[in-house]
């Protein structure tokens, strides 16, 4: 109850305190009004060179958000030809991998056919040379040879006894 009455009377007090006062607030026109103040020419100055630079401002980050846009097209297509570049490459591991071991088995195959060819020797087996069968048949022909009769050259071939007529007339 207290509180309440202590409300009411902080009611009246304003109502005591507004009402002198309130023929003042109806005289006042609605159509008065305020005079604008004069601004300063250095605060306009100051106003119209951040406009301006408001303006710069505006027009770069237009320019900037163009210049990004066309980064990011050309960072997206580096991306693509990366990517593409990739995949080539790849394949590419993967065809050499391929050829890698069809040379391999085609080595393989090589040595197994020249393996195949060669008879097998053993090292107890004296190989023949071929050579030595050569030279033996050519002493035996060499032997068989008639000797000639007279002078013989140093490479065995036989010297006439006497020079032909005309030889050394000169």
């Amino acid at each position: 109850m207290i509180v309440s009455l202590s409300v009411l009377a902080v009611i009246s007090a304003a109502t005591a305190y507004a009402v002198p006062n309130f023929n003042g607030f109806a005289e006042q026109s609605p159509h008065e009004m305020a005079s604008a103040p004069i601004p300063d020419p250095t605060v306009s100055a100051t106003l119209k060179d951040i406009q301006s630079f408001q303006q710069q401002n505006a027009a770069a980050l237009q320019e900037n958000g163009a210049v990004l846009q066309q980064n990011v097209a050309m960072l997206q297509q580096g991306a693509a030809n990366l990517e593409s570049l990739r995949q080539g490459f790849s394949t590419q591991q993967t065809d050499l991998k391929r050829i890698s071991n069809q040379l391999s088995l085609l080595l393989a195959r090589v040595d197994s056919l020249q393996n195949a060819v060669t008879p097998p020797t053993t090292s107890s087996i004296p190989q023949p040379n071929a050579r030595t069968r050569v030279a033996r048949t050519w002493r035996k022909r060499t032997s068989r040879l008639p000797k000639p009769a007279g002078p013989v050259s140093v490479r065995g071939a036989p010297l006439s006894p006497a020079p032909a007529p005309g030889w050394g007339a000169g």
